[in-house]
């Protein structure tokens, strides 16, 4: 169980709001906790979740002893939570028609009840006017926690009855050096937190020596950075190359779709050139200022320009349900020329 003192909240703003709810005799009815995904929105949803069924919180959170702390599980199992996910891309009105028929009970051995509704912008229309409804009259004592990227991507009358709750990035130079502190590699910890964007959760889980994204995007990035020198009669090799890796993006912990996964290996393309077109001091990959230096020799800004109209266009066709086969041949073909 993570305490909410242990977490890297951003901006600090948040963190100190966060703690000092915990002070307060009663939990919010509903919050919303929106940020970028990889931020650590299900951490901190949980930490807080804690706390609250915890009889000796504290600013800090949960004591770890008592009773309800004992019965606490990461993955949703405490006898006071409820916890409503995707499955597989979509949360579906039976599940919110059970947590409402679980919702008939008083708390079991904490204060309080707490449904937890993660990616909650995944409601479908049904399921979201059920929860509406549960909403506009809980039950005493129950609260809710909700977890999206955005909040406009809820429903207006849903967002109307959350208290919101914004998660930042954490500094790029920032987060390499609590990756260091944590035991990584300064070099390999300045290039996740350049990959991870700030993304405090997503850096912590790539730090792990088995993370097969964080391999995968290393590798892709290897691969961008042949796109300053490689002849053009490579640009097939590359793109089925780039398809192969964006494969290994599928699935993991964010069910990533096949569409999902070539569209991310796209995003990281638009980076990369944009990156060529910034100066020094402001690139993302920084750590790979010599191979961006070498596109930026080899293709002048214009074409640049067009190259990410051209990427940008690609990405929204494999989002439409394009040939992804025609789509990148056709695209490393441009990118080479």
């Amino acid at each position: 169980m993570q305490r909410l003192s242990e977490l890297v909240i951003r901006p600090e703003t948040t963190a100190r709001w966060l703690r000092h709810s915990l002070t307060r005799a009663h939990p919010p009815q509903a919050l919303l906790l929106v940020g970028a995904p990889g931020v650590g929105k299900r951490t901190v949803a949980n930490a807080l979740i804690a706390a609250w069924l915890c009889p000796q919180r504290t600013p800090d959170g949960a004591c770890g002893a008592c009773e309800s702390c004992l019965k606490w599980s990461e993955e949703g199992s405490h006898p006071d939570l409820r916890v409503l996910r995707p499955s597989p891309d979509q949360i579906k009105i039976e599940s919110v028609r059970e947590a409402r028929q679980w919702m008939n009970f008083a708390p079991t051995i904490a204060p309080f009840r707490f449904v937890l509704i993660e990616e909650a912008h995944r409601l479908n229309p049904a399921a979201a006017n059920a929860l509406l409804k549960t909403l506009e009259e809980p039950p005493p004592r129950y609260h809710f926690v909700l977890t999206s990227p955005a909040s406009d991507l809820l429903i207006a009358t849903i967002l109307s009855r959350c208290q919101l709750v914004r998660l930042g990035v954490v500094p790029i130079a920032e987060l390499a050096a609590i990756l260091v502190a944590r035991g990584v590699e300064p070099a390999k910890a300045q290039r996740i937190a350049e990959l991870s964007e700030g993304a405090i959760g997503r850096a912590l889980r790539w730090s792990q020596t088995d993370a097969v994204e964080w391999q995968t995007l290393e590798s892709m990035l290897a691969l961008f950075a042949t796109l300053g020198s490689a002849p053009s009669v490579s640009a097939l090799r590359l793109a089925e190359q780039f398809r192969a890796l964006c494969k290994q993006l599928e699935g993991g912990a964010d069910e990533t779709s096949a569409r999902t996964a070539l569209a991310t290996g796209l995003e990281y393309l638009l980076r990369w050139y944009r990156d060529s077109l910034a100066p020094p001091e402001k690139r993302q990959f920084a750590s790979h200022h010599a191979a961006l230096e070498q596109l930026a020799r080899r293709t002048p800004p214009a074409q640049r320009l067009e190259h990410i109209a051209r990427i940008t266009e690609a990405r929204r066709a494999i989002l439409g349900n394009a040939n992804a086969q025609i789509i990148t041949e056709d695209l490393f073909i441009h990118l080479l020329a």
